[in-house]
């Protein structure tokens, strides 16, 4: 009888699906676990080709040691004599700042958290600071109520209207479309708000097209629209809002008719959304990572929060801000050593490339698990630039990717079936166990018995005193009594029992004031201004053809934006898919392009030529590539500088500008 294990996807999606998996003479059979309600038996393509990766060609087995152009095979005694070597000279050369440890989120199990354990032992490394993804948004909410806290998706159904702001869950979020027609069943409204028609708003009720990097200014004019019109919930704000006065006197400067033209929404538009947000109670909005991928990103998270607090959607089931479940990590125990013991130097993600290039003292070893660099962050060409200057590089990963091949020692770990872990992420609020379902192919190790092995090759050893059983258990010490151990776990995926149906419903918030801040000292700390909530009305918005503006932008008119591809996550899986550029049917007109037809796009960075696909959903000012896609080793991150968010010191993407040119006809 074929025996089925409980395991979890690792990948950074809202979805954290819950996995059944068995093993079979064709590979690895993977399936949706019924008992997790999210995943509600069914998984994505991502999934699928997580258990596909396991026996794939492409799949890394054994150590590799650069030989020139090409690449050896060795021992990992081979592979740990060396490493520890390199180790020992860098701290004794430049101490160990010199050695530079980039990580991410390309496996969410916890114990992955070893590796900066490791380097926290080696008394602090190089390191990013902020994030490339949801930084801005996160630390907005951290402003605005003291803590990152959605409500479970299932309270969803009580909405009278969802908001999909900047977010695209057709794509990005499958198992939250049956939670959405379950919630219009019910009679919810749903509205879309994106630059681009995302596939979610072919089953919405309304799409309300927004110039890119605007919503902010939309926020604050529909702020002014709803006080205009007397739909303040004015109990709600008395009790639980601080600064509204000042917020209402920053609103002023935000009429319809300013608003529309910045963000080419009509009036009407506007004035419909707002009515709907005081006709509709309660109103939740789903913001997604797009929305705060520009330099102003906090604050414009901050401008939707303000505008959920004005209309008392907040604490409420059916309403709220849903952005992240940041609960878990104050409720498990940390694997990181206490901060007192080590000391890093970091550096923001949107500037590493620049910041290691200038350095002092220099990096001379650099280590990468969890994430792809080469590809994943700004300023590719000079990240190579940098990159070939460092003395030695290693990679951990499943396969050969594009930072691995630029690198010196490539070393194979497991993939999530071949470990257990657990995976306990910041988008849901479920605590599941990925068991192990069958040995590791070839020599491929599990990251946390990596560096425990290479730990005590240093001397390093009793900062690793578990198996990985034995480490799981440390983390999930302060729920045993809440009846939350391993071996439930087991058993199948629990909702973490401090995770309320509705977030914020005690309105304990978590602030200095215990109150929604609107007003905020951490935000005049942070920016200058303590009423944060936009700063600067974007009169760089292009219109279409150039005309009105100056400088750089009149080169560039159009904004770039580079979403998540439906086929992959990042730049996982998205090996030979191939770019494609994606315009709007007045830009192809524009420049006499048709579909197939080779288009150079250009920034100030550089350029990137790709075959053109035309369609009505596109933006007419913008042009969209996919992020994560591949040719010659470099995407569309070439062609995108490093630039900080307002708040969160997150990775703006969406900030550059570009022009397109045919250069082959199809």
């Amino acid at each position: 009888m074929t025996e089925v294990v409980r395991s979890a996807c690792p990948l950074n999606c809202p979805d954290s699906c819950a996995f059944l998996v068995e093993k079979t003479q064709q590979g690895l059979r993977v399936y949706g676990d019924r008992e997790n309600p999210i995943t509600r038996g069914f998984i994505c393509a991502k999934g699928r080709a997580l258990a596909e990766r396991v026996f794939s060609r492409d799949r890394l087995r054994f150590p590799q040691l650069r030989a020139g152009t090409s690449w050896k095979r060795i021992s990992w005694e081979e592979a740990y004599k060396l490493l520890a070597g390199e180790i020992r000279r860098t701290v004794e050369e430049t101490g160990p700042w010199g050695i530079f440890h980039h990580f991410d989120y390309g496996h969410n199990g916890v114990l992955r958290a070893l590796d900066r354990r490791f380097f926290q032992a080696l008394g602090g490394v190089t390191e990013p600071r902020g994030s490339m993804c949801w930084g801005a948004g996160y630390r907005a909410q951290e402003i605005d109520f003291g803590a990152v806290r959605s409500s479970l998706w299932q309270d969803l159904v009580r909405a009278g209207l969802i908001i999909l702001w900047g977010r695209d869950p057709a794509v990005t979020s499958i198992h939250l479309q049956p939670l959405l027609r379950a919630a219009r069943r019910q009679g919810a409204k749903l509205i879309v708000i994106n630059p681009v028609r995302v596939r979610s708003a072919d089953f919405a009720d309304a799409y309300f097209r927004v110039n890119p990097g605007t919503d902010g200014a939309l926020a604050l004019g529909l702020a002014h629209i709803v006080l205009d019109r007397g739909w303040l919930d004015q109990d709600f704000v008395k009790a639980h809002v601080k600064g509204f006065s000042a917020f209402a006197v920053r609103v002023k400067d935000f009429p319809p008719a300013k608003v529309s033209a910045l963000t080419g929404m009509s009036v009407e538009d506007m004035r419909f959304l707002a009515e709907s947000m005081g006709r509709e109670k309660p109103v939740s909005f789903l913001l997604g990572y797009g929305l705060q991928r520009y330099t102003n990103g906090g604050n414009t998270v901050r401008a939707v929060d303000a505008l959920a607090a004005l209309t008392g959607n907040v604490g409420r089931p059916g309403a709220g801000v849903h952005f992240a479940h940041a609960y878990h990590k104050r409720n498990l125990n940390s694997l990181f050593l206490p901060p007192g013991d080590w000391q890093s130097r970091a550096f923001p993600h949107a500037l590493l490339a620049q910041s290691l290039k200038q350095a002092d003292p220099p990096v001379r070893l650099a280590l990468v698990t969890r994430s792809n660099p080469l590809v994943q962050q700004p300023d590719s060409l000079l990240w190579r630039e940098v990159w070939q200057g460092i003395r030695f590089k290693v990679v951990l990963d499943t396969v050969m990717t594009e930072t691995a091949k630029q690198s010196d020692l490539v070393l194979p770990v497991t993939t999530v079936f071949e470990e257990e872990d657990l995976i306990a992420t910041s988008w849901s609020p479920f605590l599941q166990y990925a068991g192990k379902v069958l040995e590791p192919q070839g020599e491929a190790k599990a990251e946390p018995l990596l560096f425990t092995e290479l730990a005590q090759r240093l001397g390093l050893g009793r900062y690793f005193p578990f198996s990985a059983a034995k480490w799981l258990e440390y983390v999930l010490e302060p729920l045993a009594q809440q009846g939350v151990t391993l071996g439930r776990l087991k058993e199948g995926p629990l909702r973490a029992p401090y995770i309320p149906e509705v977030a914020w419903g005690d309105y304990l918030f978590a602030t200095p004031s215990g109150k929604i801040e609107l007003f905020s000292e951490l935000a005049r700390k942070e920016s200058g201004d303590p009423m944060a909530n936009f700063t600067g009305e974007r009169p760089d918005v292009p219109g279409g053809d150039g005309s009105g503006l100056e400088g750089e932008t009149r080169e560039f008119p159009f904004y770039l934006l580079t979403p998540h591809p439906a086929a992959g996550i990042h730049s996982q899986f998205m090996e030979g898919k191939g770019l494609r550029v994606f315009i709007h049917p007045s830009l192809a007109g524009r420049f006499k392009l048709s579909p197939g037809d080779m288009v150079l796009v250009s920034t100030a960075r550089g350029q990137l030529q790709a075959p053109v696909a035309v369609s009505e959903a596109i933006h007419p000012s913008c042009v969209v590539i996919p992020e994560g896609v591949t040719a010659g080793g470099l995407g569309v991150n070439q062609l995108i500088g490093g630039r900080v968010s307002d708040l969160g010191e997150s990775t703006s993407y969406y900030e550059e500008r570009c022009t397109v040119r045919a250069t082959i006809r199809a």
